[in-house]
Order: C-alpha cells, then sequence, then structure tokens
C-alpha cells in the first residue's frame, strides 16, 4: 500500500495543514503583519493568457501578499512575470497595497529590486534567501538545544518545520530524519506551534523520503496517526464559542424542521382526506342532497 493512501488525512485535516504550513511560513520568513486569508491565485492578462502565483494572500495590516518561490537565478524573464502578476493583483485587489516577496534558492543580487516594466512603471520585488551555511547553523542548533533538553523558542521550532525545505537536495533526507527524532524530545511551549510543526514536517517526510517503510516510521515517531484527533481538540479550544453557538442554531433548525416535518405530515393526511371526499362526491347525481351537503361541508373545513 502507498505511504500517501496509508497516511491519508481528511478533508478537514488537509485544510488545516496547508493553512498551517502558510501561516508558518509568513511567520517564519519574517514577512509583515500576520497571516490573515489565502485568496484565489489564478490570474487572467489582457492578451487572454493566463498565470497563476505561488502563494496569495492578506495579511492584518490590509497588505496583499504574493510569495513566490523561484529556484533559479532571478533573470528578465522571472521580472516580466512579477510585472504582470503585480499589475492583475493591483487592479483586481484594489484596496489592498501589493507587497511582492520572492523565495530565492539561488542568491539574489540584493535584498530588494525595483525593476521597469514600462517607462512609467516600476515594481519592488522583497528577496528572500537562505544559504546553506546559515542552514546548517540552525539545524545544529536546534539539534544541540534539544540535547542539552532546552526549551526552543518559536523560531527554533519553525526551524525544524522549515530547514529541510530550504536545505539542498542532496541533504534533505538525512536532515529530515534527524529533525523527526530531534522533534519527538522537542520541548516547544505552544501546543499550538507544535501541532503545527508536527504538520509541516510530515509533509516534508513525505516528499524528500522515498523508502515507505521509513516513511512509516518516521509518521509514527512524530505522532502523527494522532493528528486528526489532536486537531479536533485544538479547533474547539480557539473556535469552541462559535462552534457551539452554530451547534446551538444547528440544533433550533433541527427542531423547526422537525416541527415542519409534522406540518407536512398533517397536510399530507389531510390532502388524502380531501381526495376520498372529492371521490365520494363524484358519486352524487345531487349535490343539495343532504349526504352530498355535508362532504361538500367537510371539505370547506380541511380546505
Amino acid at each position: 500500500m502507498n505511504l500517501a493512501e496509508t497516511y491519508h488525512l481528511n478533508d478537514k485535516t488537509s485544510k488545516y495543514a496547508n493553512f498551517a504550513q502558510l501561516r508558518r511560513k509568513h511567520q517564519y520568513l519574517g514577512l509583515p503583519g500576520n497571516f490573515k486569508t489565502r485568496v484565489p491565485a489564478e490570474m487572467v492578462f489582457t492578451d487572454m493568457t493566463s498565470g497563476r502565483a505561488d502563494e496569495l494572500y492578506y495579511n492584518d495590516e490590509n497588505l496583499l501578499i504574493n510569495l513566490e518561490e523561484e529556484s533559479d537565478y532571478i533573470n528578465t524573464k522571472t521580472l516580466e512575470k512579477f510585472s504582470k502578476y503585480s499589475i492583475f493583483n493591483s487592479y483586481w485587489h484594489i484596496r489592498r497595497k501589493l507587497y511582492l516577496a520572492v523565495i530565492c534558492h539561488k542568491p539574489p543580487k540584493s535584498k530588494t529590486e525595483f525593476f521597469e516594466y514600462a517607462p512609467s512603471v516600476y515594481f519592488k520585488a522583497h528577496y528572500i534567501y537562505f544559504s546553506q551555511e546559515e542552514l546548517w547553523d540552525r539545524y545544529e542548533n536546534v539539534i544541540n538545544k534539544v540535547e542539552h533538553n532546552e526549551t526552543l523558542t518559536d523560531a527554533e521550532a519553525l526551524d525544524i518545520a522549515f530547514t529541510s525545505k530550504f536545505i539542498s537536495k542532496k541533504y534533505a533526507p538525512y536532515v529530515v530524519e534527524n529533525l523527526c527524532k530531534t522533534f519527538k524530545d522537542a520541548k516547544i511551549e505552544d501546543k499550538h506551534l507544535k501541532l503545527d510543526v508536527k504538520v509541516i514536517l510530515s509533509g516534508m517526510i513525505l516528499k524528500h523520503i522515498n523508502s515507505e517503510i521509513k516513511q512509516e516510521k518516521l509518521m509514527e515517531m512524530i505522532g502523527m496517526r494522532h493528528i486528526e484527533n489532536e486537531l479536533d481538540e485544538l479547533v474547539y479550544e480557539q473556535y469552541g464559542d462559535k462552534l457551539d453557538a452554530k451547534d446551538k442554531e444547528i440544533e433550533i433548525m433541527h427542531k423547526e424542521m422537525e416541527t415542519k416535518d409534522k406540518e407536512i405530515d398533517n397536510l399530507t393526511k389531510s390532502k388524502k382526506a380531501y381526495d376520498k371526499l372529492v371521490e365520494k362526491l363524484h358519486t352524487f347525481d345531487d349535490f343539495n342532497s343532504p349526504e352530498a351537503r355535508k362532504i361538500i361541508n367537510a371539505l370547506m373545513l380541511l380546505r
């Protein structure tokens, strides 16, 4: 059996995993404000060609953040793509100010870059780059702190989640495996953060570990078998009041539906009685006869 099927998450869990990864990635990259909500990333340009941003979402500071990820060096073609994205997003999300951030896997020329789309149209890109040396330092720091039973900061906890995403693919399987062992013993005080790190780390396992047997072993090591119960607990802890109110609303709706069902049932019975009386009335030649008048009066009452 394929492990992706073995550890298939239900719809609620999958949505939470995607949400957690983007929200924590925003935090990890040090982008402005706090993640608020993801928006559709599809675009249609004036020449009727289409495109899709890697990530597009709002923060809580009225910014629309377009987060791109580039595996190669930034070149003229890349900048033209960013320009088309920026023009569309600035028009389509007119009430939000645009912030273009780019995760670079090759070192950029600088932290920011202005580029000219037209003589009077310029855009600014904010580049994010982690050198391999920095990533190895972060990795070793987390390993050492856990070995010495020290509590991790939020940033260090997120190093467990994301170091293997940015480190060289050659070493990613080795790093993922060791980070799983580290996570098992890691002291992360914020249990919501710890759950998010677990979810993100599980994605790194499936991405970088080829052996299904090893995948299963690592998934068990970080406790992914209990993930859905933990999510249920977390969701009700954070949104319990709203969910309880919704449950009450649903309960009222059910009672109203039961009342409606009874009304419909009574109407159905009345209709059947009405049809029988009409059918009987048709057997009379004289509708003014006493029996016929009784039936007519009964029909009027049923109506």
